[in-house]
């Protein structure tokens, strides 16, 4: 529990910068490459957590093995753990995270950008959704 619990608190930690740059304007986040960096890897971090958390409950629930990281997604998915909206949103975040982290000379700003912009409530959603499993 208390590994699950230490994830959490990264994915919180990460979600509060994210929102702290999330008042910018697109033209001032690609303008500044200090900003954007610390955007990049604070979603990427988020994401990897929300990887992280599904790896644990999967390993302690001796659920089916994921191929890959969306993978983990589905299995939560499969078992009741997070809600089709949230799949919905982790799949591609899976796919993000694999070009912040080995395409990064592809990474395309304006879908970073939409990240921290519209998608920081379902990061939120899917801790909801931990918390409440957490809980049962």
């Amino acid at each position: 529990m208390e590994e699950i619990k230490s994830k959490i608190a990264v994915l919180q930690e990460r979600l509060r910068r994210l929102q702290g740059y999330s008042s910018l304007s697109y033209e001032g986040y690609i303008k500044d490459s200090t900003i954007k960096d610390a955007v990049e890897r604070n979603i990427e971090v988020a994401i990897q957590a929300c990887i992280d958390i599904g790896r644990i409950i999967i390993k302690r629930r001796r659920l089916r093995e994921p191929e890959d990281n969306k993978g983990v997604f589905v299995v939560l998915a499969e078992n009741g753990i997070i809600s089709e909206d949230s799949l919905r949103f982790l799949l591609p975040m899976a796919g993000t995270r694999n070009v912040l982290v080995h395409g990064y000379d592809k990474i395309d700003d304006s879908i970073i950008f939409g990240v921290m912009k519209k998608h920081l409530k379902d990061f939120k959603a899917f801790l909801r959704e931990i918390d409440r499993y957490l809980k049962k």
